[in-house]
Parts: structure tokens; C-alpha cells; sequence
């Protein structure tokens, strides 16, 4: 009853409104294609900081159309609540430790899936999600679903995470990160299954250039139909086919080096 109670008590705290742009900028215009309608819904405030320096239990898990993987309602010893970014291997009723603990040895020895630390205060080789790229920016690396990263080495002041893209990044020992890959790894097969669904997430079909009219497209205009010309090009008036792959090459080889912020 008591988790009941609780859950009903935040989960209204924790809301907040969604406001829909579709796409258009401050004037009006619009800069990406292929956005609007969608179902209405509530964004749940999320926590991506987790230095509560407490301990606390998993009351509910939920999941979010705008975020691929689980989200978890916990209740922290001191009375906070918020929803996380659950770990893959966290279930409900679990104990789960946010923030950076005085005692680094007693963490050391009993770190478990899901626990919030600084880098400098987890395992060498441990697998972690959730990671800020600067101390109190909150995590922006690795949140997708079944994504993690590992941690290869430390020094004095940085850490040095391999991601799976295959990059290799350098952030501070003072940043969080989050024990464990990210939940929900089925997500990868996931299929919308028809066009309506993918109308509820906010995404409109797409429409050929010879279709439309010449102020939205190079392409556009004419008198009944028209093929598309011999170089195709996008809105933007970039070649659309046939480009050089030359840059792919060299962004593969440079993953052997660090990424910069």
C-alpha cells in the first residue's frame, strides 16, 4: 500500500508539458521535414544528474514512447523522488545508490547494477551508460537502449571510455555514470508495423521533389508529371546520389583516436 501511495503522490509531481514546434523554428519556418501531429503526451522529468548521495527503491518501471529504454520510479531514503534511467538487470523492489559516497572502499566491494558513482570511484573494465561529458552537465553519452560503454583507463584527472561506435573519449574522473548497459536490448528489433503508429510518433510520410512545388524543392514545378533530372539533388540543392565516400574512409580510421567535446 505504501508504494501505491507513493507512486500516485509523484507521479503527477513529475510531469511536465510537452510543447510540439513540428519541425518550424521562432518564425515559423519550417527546418525539418517530415515532423508533426503525434499523440499528445506528458514528458516525466527524468533525473540524468543522480547526486542524491542516498540510497533507494525501485517502486514502479515504466516505458516511454520518446525514450527507448525503461524508466524507473525510485524513492530515495531522504524522502526525494524522481524517475531514472534504468540499467539492464534492474527490477523492482531493487536498492539502488545515487551519488558519491565518502566511503570509496565500502562502494568498491559492493557495486551493483544500476548504482550512480563518479568514474573515479568504479571498476577498471566495468560497463557503464549514462556518462556526462562534464561534471554536473548531467549524462548525454550512451542513453539509448542496450548501449553501454567501457571504462579502459584512468589517469590522475580523466577516464578514458570506449564507446560502441568505436570511439574512444576522454572525460573528467568527476563526472557520473551508471553501472551496467542500458535496459530494454530487445528494443533493437522493435518494428513499428504500419503507418499509423509511426503518425503517432510524430512523423509524416515523405513526399518526392517532382511533387512539389519550385519554391520547396528543385525538383518541383512543370506541367503534369516530370522525371527527376540526370543528378539528383536534395531541398537544399546538395547532390543527393552518388556522392564521394572518401570522408566515411577517414572518419573510420580517426575512431582510433580520442573524440573532443
Amino acid at each position: 500500500m505504501d508504494q501505491i501511495y507513493f507512486y500516485k503522490k509523484f507521479t503527477k509531481m513529475l510531469l511536465v508539458g510537452k510543447v510540439s514546434n513540428a519541425g518550424r523554428n521562432f518564425l515559423g519556418r519550417i527546418c525539418v521535414q517530415g515532423r508533426g501531429g503525434g499523440k499528445k503526451f506528458r514528458y516525466l522529468k527524468v533525473d540524468f544528474y543522480r547526486r542524491i548521495n542516498s540510497f533507494g527503491k525501485i517502486l514502479k518501471i515504466l516505458s516511454k514512447i520518446y525514450i527507448s529504454g525503461f524508466l524507473g520510479l525510485i524513492l530515495y531514503d531522504n524522502g526525494l523522488a524522481s524517475y531514472i534511467l534504468l540499467s539492464d538487470g534492474v527490477k523492482l523492489n531493487d536498492i539502488i545508490y545515487s551519488g558519491k559516497s565518502a566511503n570509496k572502499l565500502l562502494l568498491l566491494n559492493n557495486m551493483h547494477l544500476g548504482w550512480a558513482l563518479p568514474l573515479l570511484n568504479i571498476n577498471l573494465f566495468s560497463i557503464v551508460n549514462a556518462i556526462e561529458n562534464k561534471p554536473y552537465k548531467g549524462s548525454i553519452i550512451a542513453r539509448s537502449a542496450g548501449v553501454g560503454a567501457i571504462l579502459i583507463g584512468r589517469t590522475e584527472n580523466f577516464s578514458v571510455l570506449k564507446l560502441n561506435s568505436g570511439w574512444q573519449i576522454k572525460v573528467s574522473n568527476l563526472c557520473m555514470a551508471c553501472i551496467g548497459k542500458v535496459s530494454n536490448p530487445a528494443y533493437l528489433y522493435y518494428i513499428i508495423g504500419k503507418a499509423g503508429t509511426s503518425r503517432l510518433m510524430g512523423f509524416r510520410s515523405k513526399v518526392r521533389g517532382v511533387a512539389k512545388n519550385p519554391c520547396d524543392h528543385p525538383h518541383g514545378g512543370g506541367n503534369g508529371k516530370k522525371s527527376k533530372p540526370v543528378n539528383p539533388v536534395n531541398a537544399w540543392g546538395r547532390v543527393q546520389k552518388d556522392r564521394p565516400t572518401k570522408n566515411k574512409q577517414r572518419d573510420c580510421l580517426k575512431r582510433r583516436y580520442f573524440k573532443k567535446f
